[in-house]
C-alpha cells in the first residue's frame, strides 16, 4: 500500500559538548609553546606561526599611542577654534545680516 505509506521523520542527531574557553586558551597557550596539547597538528602549526611572527593587530606600539593622542589633541584644538570663531566673534552674525539683507 504505497498510497497510504508515511515516512518516518528524520531523527536529529545532536551530541550536546562541553565548551570550556578557559581550557580552550590554555590548550592554545600549551600548543604555542610547542607543548602537547589535544589540538591539532594544523591548529598546533598556525599557533607557533603566530607566536613566531608576532600578532601585531592586538598591540599598540609606542610610536602609535603616541601619534593617536597628537590626532586627539590636534582634533580638540580645532573643534575649540571652531566653537570659538562661530559663537563668540560677530563673524557669524554678519553672515546672518548680509544673507537677510540688512
Amino acid at each position: 500500500m504505497g498510497f497510504f505509506y508515511r515516512q518516518q521523520p528524520r531523527k536529529f542527531n545532536y551530541i550536546p559538548r562541553y565548551y570550556d574557553p578557559a581550557k580552550e586558551e590554555w590548550e592554545k597557550k600549551k600548543a604555542e609553546k610547542g607543548l602537547d596539547a589535544n589540538l591539532s597538528h594544523e591548529e598546533q602549526l598556525r599557533m607557533q606561526m603566530r607566536s613566531k611572527w608576532g600578532n601585531t593587530q592586538d598591540e599598540e606600539t609606542p610610536a602609535e599611542r603616541r601619534n593617536r593622542l597628537i590626532r586627539r589633541i590636534v582634533l580638540g584644538a580645532v573643534i575649540v577654534f571652531i566653537f570659538y570663531f562661530v559663537f563668540c566673534t560677530p563673524v557669524l552674525t554678519n553672515i546672518v545680516s548680509g544673507l537677510m539683507g540688512k
